[in-house]
């Protein structure tokens, strides 16, 4: 086995670190106190990625984008992880995938070029899984009516549209709506929330096969799970190093943090689970681009990162809620800005149950 990566992946990977440190963390306490950066910061950073030929490099060439190797893909997301400003790549959901006839010109062709931004409305306020979801989509002369609330992860622009699920009589079902249509509005109080109202869609909305929106795209749907991983990873690598940080240089009676067994007992687990979960990643990367099927290894990988980030934040917060007054910065707060409790409990929720139902579908001998 060659664990060793190629002379420009590991180039790349040096020059993302450079990117990060210079023009993405000065960043970070603007977008953690308000949320949201200037548009010409945005801007600015999707400028950078494009300088370097990464804009769209994950979405498959099929589909008009760079095709770039799953191992080199989660090499980036790895490094774009360590900063809580979220970089893009210009990925879109993989339900964008089903696009068919207008709809490639009118929202799959704009999404990859970073012209429009799709927003995926799955999840619902207090519904974690999709037999919870109570947006309905009823049949209406040609088209459909759409009643429900979903939790959105960011707030939509102008240049936005929804990729909403919603059960139809043929079962869950993903429709492409706009930003300004009838019967939808958008609110922000705490938590980003869509609501439809009498939102009235027609036929040619309907994205894929009606009552198949869960499984489509499902391979592109496990490769996104693995760079996800990669990401989370990087993410928990900051958290580490931030810890380490804190408890070498907070001082209290008499002595600093990293003196005293249960700090140094938390941060050698981090660093043992980073690095496991790391080579968790990095073997469904190569599986996948082999060609072998990462349905099981890509809902490990979702599973393993999503629980190493939410232990992770437990552990950091101790460390840092020592002796004497808090940081002014909280690394916890930081992470479940980027990562939304409830949208991570919902992801590992799908990903527990991928991971039971291979197992339980393939019987071992003992």
């Amino acid at each position: 086995m060659d664990f060793q990566l190629p002379a420009d992946t590991l180039m790349l990977r040096d020059m993302l670190r450079r990117f990060v440190e210079k023009d993405a963390r000065p960043l970070e306490m603007k977008y953690f106190n308000t949320g949201s950066l200037e548009p010409e910061e945005r801007a600015r950073l999707r400028s950078a990625i494009e300088q370097m030929g990464l804009w769209g490099a994950t979405v498959p060439e099929k589909f008009g984008g760079g095709g770039l190797d799953t191992v080199t893909a989660c090499v980036i997301e790895e490094e774009l992880g360590s900063t809580f400003v979220p970089i893009e790549l210009g990925e879109i959901p993989p339900l964008l995938f089903e696009c068919t006839g207008a709809q490639v010109t009118r929202y799959l062709e704009p999404a990859l070029t970073g012209k429009r931004r799709p927003v995926l409305a799955a999840r619902e306020p207090k519904a974690l899984r999709p037999g919870e979801w109570k947006t309905r989509a009823t049949p209406e002369g040609e088209g459909y009516i759409l009643e429900g609330e979903k939790s959105l992860a960011l707030m939509p622009g102008p240049d936005s549209f929804f990729v909403v699920l919603a059960t139809a009589p043929a079962g869950l079902t993903a429709f492409l709506v706009e930003r300004d249509q009838s019967g939808l509005n958008v609110t922000n109080n705490r938590q980003v929330l869509l609501a439809l109202r009498g939102c009235q869609v027609s036929q040619a909305s309907v994205l894929g096969q009606p009552g198949h929106a869960l499984a489509s795209a499902s391979e592109e749907a496990s490769r996104a799970w693995i760079r996800l991983g990669a990401r989370y990873v990087g993410m928990v690598e900051r958290l580490r190093a931030m810890a380490a940080e804190h408890a070498r240089d907070w001082v209290s009676l008499g002595g600093p943090l990293a003196v005293r067994p249960a700090v140094q007992r938390m941060l050698a687990e981090l660093s043992v689970e980073v690095e496991s979960a790391r080579w968790l990643v990095y073997h469904a990367a190569w599986l996948a681009d082999q060609g072998e099927p990462v349905r099981m290894p890509a809902a490990q990988v979702r599973m393993a990162t999503g629980e190493m980030v939410q232990r992770s934040i437990d552990r950091v917060t101790m460390i840092f809620g020592g002796p004497g007054p808090s940081p002014e910065i909280l690394p916890q707060r930081m992470v479940r800005a980027v990562v939304p409790p409830e949208a991570l409990e919902l992801a590992l929720e799908y990903a527990r149950g991928a991971v039971a139902a291979e197992v339980l579908a393939v019987p071992r001998e003992r």
